[in-house]
């Protein structure tokens, strides 16, 4: 006999919250970045940009990876899986 598999509620739990902390990390820093435009004279927001984005791409693959698996695991969680 196959013996389902029932996630635990406290891991599952702490993976979201670690999750969630992560996402609002990603979130404070793109508020900064935005910021940071926002306050330079319009003649130097071009070439920053090119560098900011350089900097963030590792942070939207990581955020784009951390809400798929959260996604995943949401409903693998509800499916008792």
């Amino acid at each position: 006999m196959i013996e389902s598999f029932h996630p635990d509620p406290i891991e599952f739990a702490q993976n979201v919250i670690t999750t969630c902390h992560r996402l609002n990390n990603f979130l404070t820093v793109l508020q900064c970045q935005s910021e940071f435009l926002a306050a330079l004279p319009s003649n130097e927001t071009q070439p920053e940009i090119a560098g900011i984005l350089t900097d963030l791409d590792p942070l939207i693959e990581s955020a784009t990876n951390d809400v798929h698996e959260l996604s995943k695991k949401c409903r693998d969680f509800l499916e008792g899986k």
